[in-house]
């Protein structure tokens, strides 16, 4: 099966399965469908982000011996069934049940398979990963909007089944074209597969990507405050979300000419130098400029991050080391948000960022650790 083939297959199921971030734009619709508050329905999210770290956690485990296709295939049910039950919904227990775990589940099943794919890749693989993990980013992105008109015109029943329609379509065609057997074969450019798992580096990876993204997880949560005015909060997050999309899409070809190692300390040195002028508590233009820093940094790690653990596990472990690399991002999802929202309500957010200044330091010293003995990640010279 040819790699054009299969990379394609992985970026449209990435793609397909980007729906729970979309959520915000459901819960006007569900507030007067269902007769719920905004707190009730933060729960549906709340838990799809935990169902969703959870399905990477164990669908990275899974993709490891049983073949892309039929993962993309239990996505696509899993996916259709979750949208399906929230057309459905009639209460938020039930959106809890059918958005928040079976969609959050398995979805993350899919982004998980989707990732190792592209982590499999024995030459570019910095750049099949920017590739793949870009497409969750560009799903998101058209979703949204796509959505928000569907729901003015079709109401959110129909919006759903409508999506679980589409999505699932999508993800049979991702099936079709992705691997029918599962790669079991020795990854060219580590050759660690007669070795243990390091320990110690995929610790320090875990650190690295939950703290180093939990500035910006705290930004999305809170872009408008950030960035000085209720006005301001519109292009705030639509600047977050541009660099995000940027980061993923450039960090990974980065990192396969400069190599894992040198773009890993650069992308560290940019979250400090993005969390300065939030913690100087600047507003206006140059508070945009930082919080498409920040975005940018973000959507650089999602990438760099599967890349520097491929580089140093076997291809048959990259799946599970991957996806208990992850659970550091949910962590700090669950967490981040939450936390820096209740201080800066006692502080400010300059205090908040100042302490991410810390945070962002920590990330980097664990970047440190992980570089220290780690194959770096760089394309061979011909």
């Amino acid at each position: 099966m040819s790699r054009r083939r299969v990379l394609l297959g992985a970026m449209l199921l990435d793609l397909a399965v980007s729906p729970l971030f979309a959520w915000d734009v459901f819960t006007a619709s569900l507030q007067r469908d269902l007769g719920a508050g905004p707190t009730a329905l933060t729960s549906v999210f709340s838990v799809g982000l935990a169902a969703f770290t959870t399905g990477v956690l164990v669908g990275g485990r899974i993709a490891d011996s049983i073949a892309p296709r039929r993962m993309a295939l239990v996505a696509a049910v899993g996916t259709v069934a979750g949208l399906l039950g929230s057309a459905a919904a009639a209460s938020v227990l039930v959106m809890v049940l059918a958005f928040g775990i079976v969609l959050g589940g398995t979805t993350g099943l899919g982004y998980a398979t989707a990732v190792r794919v592209a982590g499999t890749f024995t030459t570019g693989r910095g750049l099949a990963l920017g590739l793949v993990v870009s497409a969750y980013a560009i799903g998101t992105a058209i979703l949204a909007p796509v959505a928000a008109a569907l729901l003015d015109g079709l109401g959110r029943s129909w919006t759903f089944v409508l999506l679980a329609a589409v999505l699932g379509i999508l993800l049979v065609v991702a099936a079709v074209l992705l691997p029918a057997e599962a790669a079991t074969a020795p990854t060219v450019e580590t050759g660690h597969d007669d070795r243990r798992t390091p320990r110690g580096q995929v610790a320090a990876l875990w650190l690295a990507f939950g703290l180093g993204s939990a500035p910006a997880l705290a930004a999305f949560a809170r872009a408008g405050p950030l960035a000085g005015s209720t006005a301001a909060a519109a292009a705030a997050v639509t600047l977050l979300n541009v660099g995000n999309f940027v980061g993923r899409l450039v960090a990974g070809p980065a990192s396969d000419r400069w190599g894992r190692r040198a773009t890993l300390h650069a992308n560290s040195a940019l979250l400090v130098v993005a969390c300065i002028p939030l913690a100087a508590g600047v507003d206006g233009p140059p508070a945009l400029v930082a919080l498409f820093l920040l975005g940018t940094q973000y959507g650089a790690l999602s990438t760099l991050t599967p890349a520097a653990v491929s580089d140093v596990v076997p291809t048959q472990r990259f799946g599970a080391v991957y996806g208990r690399v992850f659970s550091g991002w949910g962590i700090a999802g669950l967490l981040a948000p939450v936390v820096a929202s209740a201080i800066a309500a006692v502080t400010g957010f300059g205090i908040v960022y100042a302490g991410f200044i810390v945070v962002a330091a920590v990330s980097w010293l664990c970047v440190a650790l992980y570089a220290r003995s780690a194959r770096d990640g760089r394309a061979p010279t011909r």
